[in-house]
């Protein structure tokens, strides 16, 4: 993976997000406190306040419709945003598939490109067959792993810097090669790939061993045909064409993998190119 380290299993512990710690309540209490100490200063004779004045700030500061009213509604909006924004983050457990989905994420939302959404579940089962289970599970712990570091001060995760690190980089490389040298034989992995992408399961797992039967009105056939194929697979290894390589990179590459990119990509590259036009005709 080009780290000689490899990083701690996240165990879940020591990943509170920043804004379970309350600093966003922290920030609201200390803009509050200050407006009372200033309107206390002002009210101050010979450095003294009397008690009901004290009072009677401290009123007027906690008054729906006071000096800080604005502030108030102000900090109310972005806490839901924020809270809402982090409810939204805890759903998004599968990092690893996020990784591979930033390869092709545009055809997500492009209605012709065949690759949808309802797609993505029988994607990730098809490459984790070809990673195999063991590689498969170390690459979402490291996924986890590179997402906790890429929290911004708000807790929330900057996507663009974890699918920007330099490991995730490595790991997405080490996926890519993989499945690459999978299609050796282009035609048989193919039939394959398209069965897996248009299986739909009888089942549904509640359990390690509780599954109940789909209704029949779930069991939805995933029209995913060769030019669907030929749109994902062209978006997902763009970044693995020869002229992406400068001599820095080219060399680190075949230093990793033992062979150059062109040697390993090429095949796939030519036989994806031939199913395009095949299918276009």
């Amino acid at each position: 993976m080009g780290a000689e380290e490899s990083p701690p299993v996240p165990t879940g512990e020591g990943l509170i997000s920043k804004i379970e710690t309350g600093h966003r309540c922290r920030d609201t209490a200390s803009v509050v406190v200050r407006a009372l100490i200033n309107l206390m200063e002002e009210a101050a004779v010979d450095g003294k306040v009397a008690i009901a004045d004290i009072h009677h700030i401290a009123a007027a500061v906690m008054e729906a419709g006071g000096p800080l009213a604005n502030f108030y509604a102000r900090t109310e909006c972005r806490c839901e945003t924020a809270f809402a924004m982090a409810v939204i983050e805890r759903q998004r457990s599968d990092f690893f598939g996020r990784l591979l989905c930033s390869t092709f994420e545009p055809l997500l939302n492009k209605s012709d490109s065949g690759v949808q959404r309802k797609n993505l579940p029988q994607f990730f089962a098809a490459v984790r067959m070809m990673l195999g289970e063991d590689l498969h599970e170390e690459m979402k712990s490291r996924c986890t792993w590179l997402v906790e570091r890429s929290r911004g001060e708000d807790g929330l995760i900057d996507w663009p810097a974890y699918f920007a690190d330099d490991e995730a980089r490595l790991l997405l490389e080490q996926v890519l090669v993989t499945i690459a040298r999978s299609f050796r034989r282009f035609e048989p992995r193919k039939d394959w790939f398209l069965i897996v992408m248009n299986s739909s399961p009888s089942s549904v797992s509640l359990g390690s061993n509780v599954f109940v039967p789909k209704r029949q009105e779930d069991k939805v056939t995933r029209a995913f045909n060769e030019i669907h194929m030929v749109h994902l697979f062209e978006a997902m290894f763009a970044a693995m064409r020869t002229e992406s390589f400068p001599p820095e990179r080219r060399t680190a590459f075949a230093e990793r993998w033992g062979s150059q990119p062109e040697k390993i990509f090429g095949p796939l590259f030519v036989e994806i190119l031939n199913m395009a036009q095949h299918v276009s005709h």
